[in-house]
């Protein structure tokens, strides 16, 4: 966990819709890490219902609130086609920025910012929230423990009826839906725990299921990485029993995640959630994820006060969206009967 935040990081919040609302709980939870100063969003009562209960400005431009003088750092929960243009604009500024995954929409975008917040000397993070939970640190700090790693195989299913906000429905299969809003999830966890190393040759295949959208809702992904190294990930929008899990395969055993929460070594459990946490987690919402987004926000802070932290910065955050690139290309070469049919 980072070193107490001296002085609560001041943020302005950009976008106001779906996802925005996790962000803002967290923020209410974490008053010690971060303080929303300014909510932002082209609707002015979303922006209005954000801002209320932090007592903080509500704004139409983002432009007015990186005019702002305390606003050190923004929090980008808008649309995936805005976020590089506006986190562009908040480095350009001089301000830090977490932004929602992805990250960019192409690999291309991810470096420019990559390099402007090294340039500025800035924060630029990926806001990947389930790495900021105890089985993924204890994970990562046994492996050495468990000698080299073989292969990994991520499972992330779950079931939405449709699209969750309008622009999911107008995604095109070239700009990616699940390989766009999901496998950052997946593909994350995987670069993490292969370290440096990006995959030597990436196959995907896609299928569209649902008439709601015109994406992908479920995909295949398989890579080699230096060392003979291998990792799977299968993501589903159509799986109506929510099912979680991630396995590595170490030379001295098997490590397994499960829900999200569970962390087991060879069958024995090594880490588990407090009471409350898995609810029913075969069904949507039967798991809470507060806490991914409260440790998330303190891991920001630390890093904008120059502390030790777990947020995937400038290199590491741009490189999966290249990975995302070769995904999303492969997918579109072996299955694109699947995806449009």
């Amino acid at each position: 966990m980072p070193d107490p935040v001296v002085k609560p990081v001041g943020v302005a919040l950009i976008g106001c819709g779906r996802i925005s609302g996790a962000h803002l709980a967290a923020a209410a939870a974490v008053p010690d890490a971060v303080r929303i100063v300014a909510t932002v969003d082209p609707d002015p009562a979303a922006a209005q219902a954000a801002a209320g209960p932090f007592g903080a400005a509500a704004l139409t431009s983002m432009a007015d609130a990186l005019a702002m003088p305390e606003v050190e750092a923004v929090l980008i929960a808008s649309p995936n086609a805005l976020h590089g243009e506006q986190a562009l604009a908040a480095l350009a500024a001089g301000r830090h920025a977490l932004v929602e995954k992805p990250l960019a929409e192409t690999g291309a975008q991810a470096r420019l910012l990559e390099a402007e917040a090294a340039k500025r000397g800035l924060v630029l993070a990926a806001g990947h929230t389930y790495r900021h939970n105890r089985a993924i640190v204890t994970l990562l700090d046994r492996m050495p423990d468990w000698g080299p790693l073989r292969a990994v195989s991520v499972t992330s299913c779950v079931f939405w009826d449709g699209p969750q906000a309008p622009w999911w429905a107008t995604r095109s299969p070239e700009d990616g839906l699940i390989l766009s809003l999901f496998a950052p999830h997946s593909l994350d966890f995987v670069q993490l725990v292969m370290g440096a190393d990006d995959p030597l040759r990436v196959h995907a295949e896609a299928a569209r299921w649902q008439p709601g959208w015109r994406g992908e809702d479920e995909a295949m992904i398989l890579m080699a990485y230096p060392g003979r190294r291998m990792a799977s990930v299968h993501i589903s929008y159509n799986q109506r029993s929510v099912f979680d899990r991630k396995v590595l395969h170490f030379a001295g055993g098997v490590a397994e995640i499960e829900d999200g929460e569970v962390l087991k070594w060879n069958g024995e459990v090594l880490v588990s959630p407090s009471e409350g946490v898995l609810i029913n987690p075969r069904r949507m919402g039967g798991r809470r994820t507060g806490h991914f987004f409260e440790q998330q926000l303190r891991e920001f802070a630390a890093a904008v006060r120059g502390a030790p932290h777990r947020c995937p910065t400038g290199h590491d955050a741009a490189r999966l969206i290249e990975l995302i690139d070769q995904v999303k290309a492969s997918a579109r070469a072996n299955s694109a009967d699947a995806i449009r049919g």
